[in-house]
C-alpha cells in the first residue's frame, strides 16, 4: 500500500511565522479537520505556527475510512510527521485528540528521540481519571442519538446540522472517532520528559478540573493546569483567550 502524501496529513504551515516559531501540531476533536482551527491559527502567529492534522475520514480525505483505535491512528501518522519535525515543536490535542497527542508524544520520545517542547491537552480527562467510566458511550448510540449528542456539545457546525447528506457522510467518521476516545487504554510506560499543560473549560461536563489535573501524573517535568471560561469547545468558542494562553505556555521562559 502506498504511503499517504504528507500534504494529506498535514496542510502547509501558515505564512507569517518568525524563524524560531514553535510548530504546534494539533490533533483535532472528534469529526474535525484543520478547517475549524484556522481562526485560532491566525491568532497564534507569528510566534506559534499551528498545524492541525487532517486524519482519514474528513475534508479532502472524506472518502477514507476513519481509524477507530488510538495506536493505529498514531502509527499511521508518524511516517508523514517525523520528517516535518526539524525545529522546535509542541503537541496539542483537544478532546479525542488529547489521547492521540499523548500517545504521539510517547512514541516520538521512545522511538525517535524527539521530545516536544510541551504536550498541551484540553477537554480530555487524564487517562487514569475514574470519571472516564461515566462519560456517554457515543460510539454505541444509534445514528440519531449520536448526532444529537454531538450537537449538544456544540461539536457540529450549525450549517451542517440540518444537512442530511453531510450527516450521512460524517456519521461514520464521528462514530469511529468517539470509539478512539472511549476505548483508549493507557499502555504501561514511563512519564513524559516534556512539560504538560492541561486546560479545562469552566462549564465543560466532559472534562472537569480534577479530571484534567490528573494529567500531572504523566510527566516528570513541569505540569500546569488552567481553567478558562466556556464549555467543551472553549478553545474554539473564544480563540483569542485560548490563543493567548497557548502562546504564553509555549513561549514563557522555563
Amino acid at each position: 500500500m502506498a504511503a499517504t502524501p504528507v500534504a494529506d496529513w498535514l496542510p502547509p504551515a501558515p505564512p507569517g511565522a518568525v524563524a524560531d516559531a514553535v510548530t504546534l501540531i494539533c490533533l483535532p476533536h472528534a469529526g474535525a479537520g484543520p478547517g475549524g482551527y484556522r481562526p485560532l491559527a491566525r491568532l497564534l502567529l507569528p510566534r506559534v505556527a499551528l498545524r492541525p492534522v487532517r486524519l482519514p475520514g474528513r475534508e479532502s480525505r472524506v472518502g477514507e475510512a476513519a481509524l477507530p483505535e488510538a495506536t493505529a491512528v498514531v502509527r499511521a501518522l508518524v511516517p508523514a510527521l517525523v520528517p516535518q519535525l526539524r525545529g522546535r515543536f509542541a503537541l496539542w490535542g483537544h478532546s479525542m485528540g488529547g489521547y492521540l497527542a499523548f500517545e504521539l508524544a510517547r512514541l516520538l520520545e521512545a522511538r525517535f528521540g524527539l521530545r516536544a517542547e510541551a504536550l498541551i491537552v484540553s477537554g480530555c480527562p487524564a487517562p487514569t481519571s475514574p470519571a472516564r467510566a461515566a462519560l456517554p458511550q457515543r460510539s454505541l448510540m444509534d445514528d440519531d442519538q449520536l448526532w444529537s449528542s454531538a450537537a449538544e456539545l456544540n461539536g457540529i457546525p450549525a450549517e451542517v446540522l440540518g444537512d442530511a447528506g453531510l450527516r450521512a457522510l460524517l456519521l461514520p467518521t464521528l462514530r469511529a472517532d468517539f470509539a478512539v476516545f472511549e476505548t483508549y487504554v493507557r499502555r504501561p510506560g514511563p512519564p513524559l520528559g516534556c512539560p504538560v499543560h492541561a486546560f479545562s473549560g469552566q462549564d465543560d461536563p466532559e472534562a472537569r478540573g480534577a479530571d484534567m489535573a490528573a494529567w500531572g501524573e504523566e510527566t516528570r517535568a513541569d505540569f500546569h493546569h488552567a481553567t478558562l471560561p466556556g464549555g467543551h469547545f472553549f478553545p474554539l468558542e473564544d480563540p483569542a483567550a485560548f490563543g493567548e494562553a497557548l502562546v504564553k505556555a509555549l513561549t514563557a521562559p522555563n
